[in-house]
Parts: structure tokens; sequence; C-alpha cells
């Protein structure tokens, strides 16, 4: 009985780990249409029965969890690329110089917000599987991004907008005076609407003119999830002010001048750094 448990516990220790995928190595984050390539890597081990001609060992790659392959790679065949990688590889790179491996990574020659996703590698053999998984995010930064401040009687609003992201950004409004820590603004009003695939967002917060400090400074951040990508940009607001300031004085002087009379404008380009 002894010898028969050894003998059956060998070979399940035996084939255990024929196939084993060690890394899976995809970038997290990537700019959208730079021209710079993505690596996708898959990385893995196999006994040496497992890597002669006749094992059957197939790499394929899998995205968004679609029940056919993206990519395809039998061992002296040439690689496939397939669905939504069709035209978008470059089919000669080789991951190593080892007959079993050589064709097992993804090079995405220019990656772009469609291929954002989960990717899912499938090593196999006649004997083993094995597949992991990682996600990659193609992120596009705004195409504008502005801060704008009006003032009707004594409300002050304030609005950041951000047009052509992607993915889905967050946003978010601060302010800080002299003397005081940053601090976010709370009942903020934000608005999301997608046009072509991307994606254009609001954040409005109306204040009271008497509870603020003059000069009061507004920050507005945008961030995308699951990158490293923020962006921020600051409004200086003066109490008596009908809209926001340019940080150029000349930009500051032809927008006041095309909408106020004389009186008030002149009032007005002192706060913009002239003197008269």
């Amino acid at each position: 009985m002894d010898t028969l448990y050894i003998v059956l516990l060998s070979l399940l220790y035996y084939d255990v780990g024929a196939v084993q995928i060690t890394s899976l190595r995809v970038p997290p984050a990537v700019h959208n249409g730079t021209g710079s390539a993505a690596i996708l890597d898959c990385q893995y081990t196999l006994r040496p029965e497992e890597a002669s001609p006749d094992s059957g060992l197939v790499v394929k790659w899998f995205f968004n969890n679609g029940p056919t392959p993206v990519y395809q790679w039998i061992p002296s065949q040439k690689p496939q690329e397939l669905g939504v990688l069709r035209g978008r590889l470059n089919l000669d790179y080789k991951a190593s110089h080892h007959a079993s491996t050589m064709h097992r990574a993804l090079y995405i020659t220019n990656p772009t917000t469609e291929l954002s996703g989960e990717y899912k590698c499938s090593v196999s053999t006649f004997n083993d599987e094995d597949f992991m998984i990682k996600r990659m995010i193609v992120f596009a930064p705004e195409k504008s991004f502005e801060v704008v401040q009006t003032t009707i009687f004594n409300t002050v609003n304030i609005t950041c907008r951000a047009r052509g992201v992607y993915p889905e950004p967050k946003i978010a409004l601060f302010k800080h005076s002299n003397g005081e820590e940053r601090e976010q603004l709370q009942g903020v009003s934000v608005e999301i609407s997608t046009r072509s695939g991307q994606y254009d967002i609001s954040a409005t917060s109306l204040l009271d003119g008497d509870h603020l400090q003059s000069p009061t400074v507004f920050q507005c951040e945008l961030r995308i999830p699951h990158t490293t990508y923020a962006k921020k940009k600051n409004l200086v607001y003066y109490a008596g002010s009908l809209s926001s300031y340019s940080n150029s004085l000349s930009d500051c002087a032809s927008t006041l001048s095309q909408s106020l009379p004389v009186i008030i404008l002149l009032t007005l380009l002192n706060f913009c750094g002239y003197r008269f």
C-alpha cells in the first residue's frame, strides 16, 4: 500500500508544472498613438519532452475574454495575427532565440485606444496547459483643458472642462488662499459625455463671493484612472472680477477690452498688472 501511494504521488508530482507560465509582462498603461511599440511577453517553462517538435506546443493570445485567439504560434510555423490584432503586429519580433519560445510575445507596433483591455496568454501541449491574464490601458490625454470663472451678481461660477480623453477620467476642483492649505471643493457638479469613443468631462462649482478671499487660487485636477497620468490647471480669482484672468497680460487686456465700458475696463486692468 505504501509503495502504491508513493508511485501515485510521484506521478502526480511529475505531471504538475509540465507547462508553466512564470511571468506575464504587460505594460499597464501606454500612451495612445505615439508610434512607440508595446511588447506583451509571456514567459514560460517546459519540461524537455514538452519542448520537442511533436509535443503539440501552441501559444495563443486572447483579447477581452474572446472565444477565439487574436494571435497564435506553433513552433516550426509562422505566427498568425488574427481579429483585432490583424495588421497591428510585428511578426518578425523574437522574444528569445530558443525554438520553443521565440515567438511567444506580442509586439504591437502602434497601440491605440481600441486595444485597451485584458490580454490572456495561453500555452498548451498535448499533455498540459497554463494561462495568465493581465490588463493594458491605452490612454489618450485630453485634446483641450481649461478652467473658467464667471460671476453673476455675487455668485462665482468655477468650471473646468476637458475634451477628448480616454478612458473615462476623474476630475476634481480645489481652492487655496493665503495661509490656507489646499482644500477640495465639495458639492461639485460633474458631467460626462462620450463622443467618437472619447470622453468629455466638466466640473462646476457655484460659490458665494462674500466667502472668498481675494485672491483665491482654484485648481482643477484631471486624472486617468489606473495610469500615472495627471494634469493640473490653475485659475486666480480676484474679488470683483467678472471673468477669469489669463496668465498673460496681453490676453487679459484683450478679453476685457472686448466686453467692458472704459471706466470699468481701466479699473480691472489694474488687476491684470497694467499701470497708467
